[in-house]
């Protein structure tokens, strides 16, 4: 019997054979969500440019403040304009944003004040030195590195590499990877269903992941459960996509003739993990294609696509990956791993953050995705007690 190689085992193996090398493009800022960043990325200003007050209120002199004391307003201040020295003895209304008066030192805050007719106000609060005042280049500095290469842009990044003054980019081009799907059991949703056939789900549903992860992808269809044919469709797709993704089909069953195939055309490294659900993945190279082979089942689909092959495609299109998928969460209920094989449990969280069993746990129920938050990883023979730490995959960061 062939020894079933550790998931860990099975992600470094992944990982460690890629060699990216995809080139380069620049693209204009308003284009890059979703890219990966092909170098560096240094902020060309100082953020802020000047120091600023960062709430609506009175620009003052520290020295000169105290509890139940009254001031003049001697100036008013709105974002963008260029304010006059502070006069002594007197407070400037200075709102969000705008750059202090030379001569003060901090900021009270307007729900702070008593106003007393038109320009007067009275302090109800003693204020400190710099209070409520954002220092220049306190966010970023000229020159500084602020993103390393091998990062993917996320909203909140286009946003600081604007304030930074970034027009456009140099990011990694798209990948390209195939998706298949196998098995003459399979219709397409609309077609009429005989007995013993079902709705092709995994291609649509790997389709997307890919999607959303901003790599190109394409979808191939169907495999027939005929050797010739699947030889000849995976031959001509790996000339075509950087890495191919076929769902169903790894198994050891006599219709399963996808391993077959791809020793027949390729090269196979790895079959069959330690792993539940997702025994039955593989992985190899077709031409000059990654090759990569997800369980039949719904739930081991996706579950092998999200830990296996999401970071493998990302690190091929020049990602950076972190050092582990998952964080530590608290669980509030029992469990023990009887079997020899890793688990990978569905889990929702509750009201006070902690981990909940998911109570259906097939292969088969795909909607037990869509209705949980996330995987925790379980060691053969583990034993869970309600309190204990566990490794949590969100689906948030792994979906």
């Amino acid at each position: 019997m062939q020894r079933l190689i550790e998931f860990d085992q099975a992600l470094k193996t992944l990982l460690v054979s890629i060699d990216p090398c995809v080139d380069a493009t620049k693209l204009n800022l308003s284009e890059c969500l979703g890219r990966i960043i092909a170098e560096d990325v240094t902020s060309l200003i100082d953020i802020p440019g000047f120091d600023n007050s960062q709430v609506d209120g009175y620009a003052a002199r520290a020295s000169e403040v105290f509890v139940g004391k009254e001031f003049d307003v001697s100036q008013r201040i709105p974002a963008g304009s260029n304010p006059t020295s502070l006069e002594k003895g007197t407070v400037a209304r200075i709102f969000t944003g705008a750059e202090p008066p030379s001569g003060s030192d901090c900021i009270i805050m307007q729900e702070d004040v008593k106003i007393i007719g038109d320009q007067k106000v009275e302090l109800l609060k003693s204020v400190e030195v710099g209070e409520n005042i954002r220092k220049r280049a306190c966010d970023l500095k000229t020159g500084e590195v602020f993103f390393k290469k091998g990062r993917q842009l996320s909203p909140s990044d286009i946003g600081l590499c604007a304030s930074a003054g970034k027009v456009s980019m140099q990011v990694y081009e798209k990948i390209t990877v195939g998706v298949f799907s196998t098995g003459d059991e399979l219709k397409q949703p609309g077609e009429k269903l005989e007995r013993g056939q079902l709705f092709d789900s995994n291609r649509p549903m790997i389709v997307n992941c890919v999607k959303n992860m901003g790599i190109n992808c394409i979808d191939f269809g169907c495999l027939p459960d005929r050797l010739e044919p699947t030889m000849k469709a995976l031959r001509r797709a790996s000339e075509k996509v950087d890495a191919i993704i076929t769902c169903g089909g790894v198994s050891v069953g006599e219709e399963d003739h996808l391993k077959d195939a791809v020793k027949e055309i390729g090269e196979l490294k790895l079959w069959k993990i330690n792993m539940k659900p997702g025994k039955p993945f593989a992985f190899g190279k077709l031409g000059k294609s990654a090759y990569l082979g997800l369980p039949g089942n719904p739930v081991s689909a996706w579950v092998t696509f999200s830990l296996l092959c999401r970071p493998f495609i990302l690190k091929l299109n020049g990602k950076e990956l972190g050092d582990t998928l998952f964080t530590m969460a608290r669980t509030n209920f029992d469990y023990e791993n009887i079997n020899s094989r890793r688990e990978f449990l569905r889990v929702t969280i509750d009201s006070k953050g902690n981990l909940q069993l998911y109570e259906r746990q097939n292969s088969q129920i795909l909607s037990s995705i869509c209705f949980c938050d996330g995987l925790i990883e379980v060691a053969p023979k583990q034993i869970i007690k309600a309190g204990d730490n566990v490794k949590f995959y969100n689906f948030s960061s792994i979906g």
